[in-house]
């Protein structure tokens, strides 16, 4: 199991979890022993997966059959999203029912800094604080989602109760990169962000997060964190240059 680095305790990755919680809601969900079951018509596994509650979070196979209705009812998989929270012993029970360990992922957080400040001038950076029509539609295009999970995604940020900045990264009146940020207390969350695959290699991705790491400035925010693949070593390298560090891994279990 991908654990907590040494320096994040298990009270901070729990004040972490719940604030991705808060921040990319699902529309849909229910509580089971030490687990919280998201649901969202399948977008994501992260709104679509059993997470635990608290340090230590325990399963039992009893549980588990439980858990795994509550997603066939759904027509979902069983999906568990195992952070340092979950017991060593959760992983193992679900690695013995042949559940598919995929995406072992970092959450990375860096502090707000005194310098931080908008993108270059070769792209214009708008911030609506709804969500348009216009960025759904783009974002939706670049990243090539099939129709039937447009509406799921439309629901889960149309469930962002807190203030957002919906960004995206303009050129000759074509927007070419997306992102999200989500104030949360304290602390910003990134998410949603996107450089249209025509338009990688040109540093738009480091523009647009330069411009919303500003907005979080600009509200306050101490820390700003965010949630990357592993194996996404291009995007891991552009987030590690901004001064975001590692605080602990998770990764998912896939039902077979």
């Amino acid at each position: 199991m991908i654990s907590a680095l040494p320096h994040a305790g298990a009270a901070s990755v729990q004040q972490l979890e719940q604030r991705s919680f808060n921040a990319w809601p699902a529309p849909r969900n229910a509580v089971a022993g030490d687990w919280l079951l998201r649901s969202a018509a399948g977008y994501t596994k992260r709104a679509n997966s059993a997470n635990a509650l608290q340090p230590g979070a325990t399963l039992t196979p009893q549980l588990l059959e439980h858990i795994e209705a509550h997603y066939a009812r759904q027509q979902l998989p069983g999906i568990f999203r195992l952070s340092p929270l979950a017991d060593g012993g959760v992983d193992a029970l679900l690695q013995a029912r042949g559940y598919r360990l995929v995406d072992p992922s970092l959450l990375l957080q860096r502090a707000t800094q005194a310098d931080d400040r908008q993108p270059g001038t070769d792209g214009h950076l708008q911030l609506d604080a709804q969500l348009q029509a216009a960025w759904l539609e783009g974002y939706c295009a670049a990243s090539v989602h099939p129709p039937e999970q447009q509406l799921p995604h439309r629901r889960i940020l149309e469930s962002i109760g807190m203030r957002c900045a919906y960004a995206s990264l303009q050129r000759g009146g074509r927007a070419l990169a997306w992102g999200l940020a989500v104030l949360e207390r304290d602390a910003v969350g990134l998410y949603e962000v996107l450089v249209h695959p025509d338009q990688r290699g040109q540093g738009l991705g480091r523009q647009l997060v330069q411009g919303l790491l500003q907005w979080a400035a600009q509200q306050g925010a101490t820390h700003t964190d965010l949630q990357v693949a592993a194996a996404n070593a291009r995007a891991r390298q552009l987030y590690e240059s901004l001064g975001f560090a590692p605080v602990y891994g998770y990764h998912y279990r896939v039902q077979p």
